[in-house]
């Protein structure tokens, strides 16, 4: 089986010959990916993963142009048990003032912003009145508000002692640039706390302290589980090899593709995001992975002379080079190729995932390749490595191993197969599913904010109805405010009326004529208050209805095609635009976990094929299917037990688990075939290849578990998940392709042997 790993070996045996050389390029692009370190930048928008040229997002966009941006406004929520006292109330009004006059702010909207219309011209005066007297006057005053106004509700609920402020940050042509919303954020922040009395206990709901909370999260995360993944992946090292020379030569490659792949960010000016988070953390493990299978059989070799024989480590370097090198490039290539599936999605953010994630195996694999060789040598020019007294690696899982497959082969192999096939069930019955709240630190105060905002006020996530006008004249024509009242009312049929908003929800318990003198008294007012009710070129008019942000986008989907069934009886339905921030992600985010799914698929018999292709065989291929699609399906088993439903994070964890479980399949194959090239017959190349094999990929197994069961300290919730999933797999990986991968070259290669007995392809 020549080829195995496409020649890529030859790397490390150059580095052999020509170490000086490599250690300087080692050193040079360590010393420039290093100084990019500091350089590296953040980016908490959940809402990059979604298709910028998709329908849905243009509509989305489109709404924020003709309007404004709502994705942008901050909900304040106050509670305190004064909010329905003078006192409170006046507190409440100087609040709203001195945001007024903040830098960074268009508007702030309380209830001291509802307008009471005077029924005579029109006038929108102020409900309240300047000075509020006593307690007895502010219940009044709340009282008379709720009752005529049912949507101030939504702004107010006395018995929860909890009040809104929502503030509209004015960010004007950077409306999609993060630090601009992050700077108005702060001083938004900074202005409600100096003009906040002390007993106002305040919480900051909105995609803005969601993204900043992501952020931040993401920069503590990304330092600190880079360093524990080292920590924890060196320790084992050292248990496995029982010595601290092992250790070090197996964490010096983690390292170095750790320095490459964030000092690669900031050399790209890629921003790291909420979801290539985790890939500079992978490559680290990948490269403990082959860093320990290539030094252990270095140990190997090395420990199989006994000691009155003279040792040629560099020489044995050279062989353990030789045999590893081609399955390293091999499952550097097969876990490249599962990454590069997300290639396939529609989202701009996961072709860049996808990209990166390949270029970053590649850092892995030459970490390994040549990092591993060079360190070899000097080692061994300083003595620190002996002639003798390696000691051999523990762990060993051969024998056990053995017990379980030449048992019954034929019987493990078939059961195998049915399980799989059985499984395919679960794999169509996961339903896609995605919840913004999930993506929240579990202590983080913007995860309370966004409860308080929905168990008390029904939520603040808005989706939008963008209501084509008849005629000209906006507001002013009586055919208009007819059309706008017939969406808003047949939206307050099917929801409770404090959750729709629009002008219609305002006036429609006032006389015609006082409709229509505010209605030009409307067409009169400065653009920042026409701005929420009408579009700037006065062609649409906008209907806003109330969610939680904490309802899945399953649930939205279900929710969009009810309000368009129920919209089909109006004669211009058609030509309502449903869109904002819920209704996208319902939308794009069901296409992407289904894209990403066929990805994973596709992913799987890419990396199957590979194998076959490299080893220019397909009975390997046929032998390594099974026991690298059933870690896959029983993993989506235990996702549907928990709730049927499977998100982004979960199909991307599952992905980038097949491509790390593939490598145990790979090496495998590749000791049997060079103990079947040595003359061996099935059973006992089989025999004496999982015996050598199986410690390498149980430690390896483990030291990746381990790395990455660092993840799950993470406070993001997406990162536990990807940790849980991918040691999941790699456990059931590990137990598949020792035992049903055995089993499969002992019960084909029977059938295969019978048909092929003059050839020595297996």
């Amino acid at each position: 089986m020549k080829g195995l790993g496409f020649g890529l070996e030859r790397i490390g045996v150059a580095a052999l010959r020509h170490p000086l050389v490599f250690s300087i390029l080692l050193v040079v692009a360590t010393a420039i990916a290093a100084t990019y370190i500091p350089s590296v930048k953040f980016n908490g928008n959940v809402i990059s993963v979604v298709p910028q040229q998709s329908v849905n997002y243009r509509n989305y966009d489109k709404q924020k142009r003709d309007f404004r941006n709502f994705s942008r406004d901050v909900a304040v929520i106050i509670k305190s048990p004064r909010i329905n006292t003078a006192s409170g109330l006046e507190d409440l009004r100087f609040m709203q003032l001195e945001l007024a006059i903040t830098d960074g702010i268009s508007s702030a909207v309380s209830l001291f912003s509802i307008p009471d219309p005077d029924p005579a011209t029109g006038e929108l005066r102020q409900f309240f009145p300047n000075q509020i007297k006593d307690d007895a006057e502010a219940e009044a005053l709340l009282a008379r508000l709720t009752s005529d106004y049912p949507q101030a509700s939504s702004l107010i609920s006395e018995d929860q002692n909890t009040i809104l402020l929502l503030v509209a940050l004015d960010l004007g042509i950077n409306a999609g640039n993060d630090a601009k919303a992050f700077e108005a954020f702060a001083n938004l922040k900074k202005s409600v706390e100096e003009s906040a009395p002390k007993d106002f206990e305040l919480y900051y709901s909105g995609l803005t302290p969601i993204g900043i909370t992501i952020l931040d999260t993401l920069i503590n995360d990304q330092v600190r589980l880079t360093l524990l993944g080292l920590a924890f992946g060196a320790l084992i090292a050292m248990l496995f090899f029982r010595s601290m020379i092992a250790a070090f030569v197996c964490a010096v490659p983690p390292m170095l593709t750790a320095i490459w792949s964030i000092g690669m960010f900031g050399i790209a000016g890629i921003p790291i995001t909420y979801l290539t988070t985790i890939l500079p953390t992978l490559a680290l493990v990948l490269a403990y992975a082959d860093g320990i299978v290539l030094y252990h059989r270095w140990n190997k070799l090395n420990s199989d002379i006994s000691d009155s024989e003279e040792v040629d480590r560099r020489a044995n370097l050279k062989e353990a080079v030789l045999k590893i090198g081609p399955a390293s490039a091999l499952t550097s290539l097969t876990t490249a190729f599962a990454i590069s599936s997300f290639a396939l999605s529609s989202s701009e953010a996961l072709v860049e995932f996808a990209w990166i994630g390949v270029i970053l195996v590649i850092f892995a694999f030459l970490a390994v390749i040549v990092g591993v060789p060079v360190l070899g040598v000097w080692l061994l020019k300083i003595g620190l490595i002996k002639q003798h007294g390696q000691k051999e690696s523990s762990f060993s899982l051969g024998n056990f191993s053995r017990k379980i497959y030449e048992s019954n082969p034929i019987a493990i192999s078939l059961a195998a197969l049915v399980s799989v096939i059985a499984l395919f069930y679960v794999h169509l019955a996961l339903q896609p599913d995605y919840r913004i709240t999930d993506y929240l630190p579990s202590d983080s105060q913007s995860l309370k904010a966004e409860k308080i905002s929905n168990e008390i006020f029904g939520g603040r996530s808005l989706i939008f109805f963008s209501v084509p006008v008849v005629e000209d004249g906006a507001m002013s024509s009586q055919a208009n405010r007819k059309r706008l009242g017939e969406v808003t009312d047949l939206l307050s049929d099917n929801f409770k009326a404090s959750k729709v908003f629009s002008l219609h929800s305002l006036w429609q318990n006032f006389e015609d004529d006082t409709i229509a003198k505010i209605a030009a008294q409307l067409e009169t007012a400065p653009e920042t208050t026409r701005q929420g009710y009408i579009s700037k070129d006065g062609d649409r008019m906008l209907v806003s209805l109330r969610t939680p942000s904490s309802q899945s986008i399953t649930e939205t989907d279900l929710l969009v095609k009810e309000i368009k069934q129920s919209l089909k009886k109006l004669p211009y339905a058609e030509k309502i635009i449903i869109t904002g921030f819920p209704v996208l992600l319902a939308t794009e985010f069901t296409t992407i976990i289904n894209d990403l799914r066929t990805s994973l698929i596709v992913a799987v018999f890419l990396g199957i094929a590979l194998i076959g292709l490299a080893t220019r065989s397909w009975f390997f291929a046929a032998v390594a299917a099974i026991p690298n699609l059933f870690p896959i399906l029983l993993t989506e088993l235990i996702i549907f037990m928990r709730g049927g439903n499977i998100n982004v994070t979960e199909v991307v964890a599952l992905t980038l688990a097949f491509g790390i479980a593939i490598d145990n399949a790979v090496h495998v194959i590749n000791v049997y075939n060079n103990e079947r090239n040595s003359g061996k017959d099935v059973q006992a190349a089989l025999r004496d290849a999982i015996l050598e094999v199986a410690p390498a990929l149980g430690a390896s197994t483990l030291i990746i578990c381990a790395s990455t069961a660092v993840i799950l300290t993470s406070v993001l919730p997406i990162l536990p998940i990807i940790g849980e999933l991918i040691i999941a797999i790699l456990i059931i990986a590990l137990i598949t392709n020792l035992t049903i991968l055995p089993a499969n070259i002992l019960t084909l290669g029977r059938v295969f042997t019978s048909k092929n007995s003059n050839k020595r392809d297996l």
